[in-house]
């Protein structure tokens, strides 16, 4: 897991809600062995990306050209709600995206994407809905998490501040997948 301080890049919007973990990764694929060269991240969100005869839908952000390269998705509310696949969290991290940020999200799916390096960042859904109307306004737009100072700069300037966890903070910037408040103690059996 590599530290995450500060991105500059550019955001997509998804403007549809409760979009589920069963959704992010259908679980057809979840019997794929995850490995290099064979990930995830072509059945990332899939049956919202393509059509049932696999042609990519047009009108799904990451399908257009302006979002095609985003590193930042800007999701709906309940964004990874339903089980508790740690494979949808992987699914994010193949498909290529750094960060997300959203009104709300599953508890269960923020901890999969933290352990695995990807922000998640939670401000109020009025602050979504313009940061959504920037990006539409301005296809191709950056948004610029700053980690350290706990701050979104939208692509007009404006600043809103996240709180995070001081512990999945630290993680993230430091880049450890797991934390040890303690020494580890030997097994005596």
């Amino acid at each position: 897991m590599r530290p995450f301080t500060v991105l500059t890049a550019l955001a997509a919007p998804l403007e549809i809600a409760k979009i589920d973990t069963g959704m992010i990764l259908p679980g057809r694929y979840m019997r794929r062995h995850r490995r290099p060269g064979q990930d995830y991240g072509e059945a990332f969100l899939h049956d919202l990306r393509f059509d049932d005869k696999g042609r990519p839908n047009p009108d799904f952000p990451t399908n257009q050209p302006a979002y095609r390269d985003a590193k930042i998705l800007v999701t709906a509310s309940d964004f990874g709600c339903g089980s508790s696949r740690e494979g949808a969290a992987f699914a994010v991290l193949d498909f290529g995206l750094k960060a997300l940020i959203g009104p709300s999200f599953a508890e269960i799916f923020e901890g999969n994407c933290v352990q695995n390096g990807i922000p998640v960042i939670t401000l109020p859904e009025g602050t979504i809905r313009e940061i959504w109307r920037q990006l539409r306004a301005n296809p191709g737009a950056e948004l610029t998490i700053d980690l350290p100072n706990q701050t979104v700069i939208a692509p007009d300037g404006s600043a809103h501040h996240f709180d995070i966890s001081p512990l999945r903070k630290d993680r993230l910037t430091r880049g450890n997948r797991r934390h040890r408040r303690y020494p580890r103690v030997p097994r005596l059996y």
